[in-house]
């Protein structure tokens, strides 16, 4: 079978960001008009208060110290607390086409190459614009591809890796030289800034990664292998979808935002990531040190650094695990790939390392990588 290769990343984040103190500063006053509109009820005990948020909270339990996100406004505004995303017409470009196509731009110029070199498109992300026709599709199309296919998957924060093998294998029986992955993550129409929780959580941006065949030309790294695994769980979920509107009336209350249960998904995934990579990595013949540093998905500070020294078997430095969720959040299936594009530009060929995402589900998916 034929070498598979990374050829390029490209990604994109929006401009505008929120800090922890502007994010608080809403919520709170949020959580302060609620609790005084409804001070009957919370002292009666038949609804619970909504405790204040603060800097030091979110940075304890996250690492977090900013987000960038598509629309600030809709967001710190108090009667809404969400993004504004103006509809589109259906001749128009969709947004999350229109986030993705950047990126995939991005990694497609930075690798040389046009969309006609281009077999297919995979767009894959924690969730879709729309049902169908799929968004991948329309990205290929915006491209100008002439050729080729294009799918749409999700496998929340874990997609990039999840369609990193799906790829790979494309690749390596022949059936496609040349493959470029887009995950184009607004998380932030799905969180809910309205719940203490997770309101800190998550920020915007798209990646995209081109993945080819190694005869192509010498350079790029070797996708070595690739381990999946997945274990159900309702710790983390999202019940967005196309039946919503058919299972609550007009005047029941339905928030389908993102839940999750913060303490439980830290004991789960934990040892299910740091398993994952370590079986890889021992499937493939090596050692932990013979993985020179390890890009993860930016869930969590605290994650991060349990998973890197659990699976490398050492003290988790900057060098070793970098860390990029403090500036742009947890962008879910995006940051993987940006984590690695920002921090393996120092790396020389020979040199190895593991690419691990991890999220809802639970999935999990490992990859090793090696410099050529």
């Amino acid at each position: 079978m034929r070498d598979c290769v990374i050829r390029s990343v490209g990604w994109t984040a929006p401009e505008a960001s929120i800090s922890n103190e502007e994010l608080v500063e809403v919520f709170n006053t949020y959580a302060d008009r609620f609790n005084t509109e409804n001070a009957e009820a919370i002292a009666a005990g038949s609804l619970a208060e909504i405790p204040h948020s603060s800097e030091k909270f979110i940075e304890q339990a996250s690492g977090i110290l900013n987000r960038h996100v598509v629309d600030k406004a809709g967001l710190m505004d108090l009667d809404r607390m969400r993004p504004r995303i103006p509809h589109r017409e259906k001749e128009a470009l969709a947004f999350q086409a229109e986030f993705g196509l950047s990126a995939a731009k991005k990694a497609l110029e930075k690798a040389g190459r046009t969309a006609e070199d281009v077999d297919g498109v995979i767009v894959a992300s924690s969730a879709q614009q729309r049902n169908f026709p799929g968004v991948s599709v329309e990205i290929q199309n915006a491209l100008g591809m002439t050729r080729g296919w294009a799918f749409d998957m999700t496998m929340a924060c874990a997609s990039a890796i999840f369609a990193m093998q799906q790829a790979r294998e494309l690749i390596r029986t022949g059936q496609a030289d040349a493959i470029l992955i887009v995950c184009p993550e607004i998380m932030s129409a799905i969180n809910h800034y309205r719940r203490r929780e997770v309101h800190f959580i998550f920020g915007d941006a798209a990646a995209a990664i081109l993945l080819e065949a190694g005869d192509r030309e010498p350079g790029g790294w070797e996708l070595q292998g690739v381990r999946l695994e997945t274990k159900w769980s309702n710790a983390l979920r999202s019940d967005f979808g196309f039946m919503n509107h058919t299972e609550f009336e007009e005047d029941e209350p339905f928030e389908a935002f993102v839940d999750q249960d913060g303490h439980r998904v830290f004991r789960d995934v934990i040892p299910m990531a740091s398993g994952v990579s370590s079986k890889l990595i021992a499937d493939l013949g090596y050692q932990p040190h013979d993985i020179r540093r390890a890009w993860l998905h930016q869930a969590n500070i605290r994650i991060v650094q349990a998973v890197a020294k659990k699976a490398l078997d050492r003290e988790p430095t900057a060098d070793v695990a970098p860390i990029i969720l403090n500036e742009f959040g947890n962008t879910s299936s995006s940051s993987v790939l940006m984590t690695f594009d920002m921090h393996s530009r120092d790396m020389k060929p020979g040199e190895r390392g593991l690419m691990c995402a991890f999220g809802a589900g639970y999935g999990c998916g490992a990859a090793i990588i090696q410099k050529r």
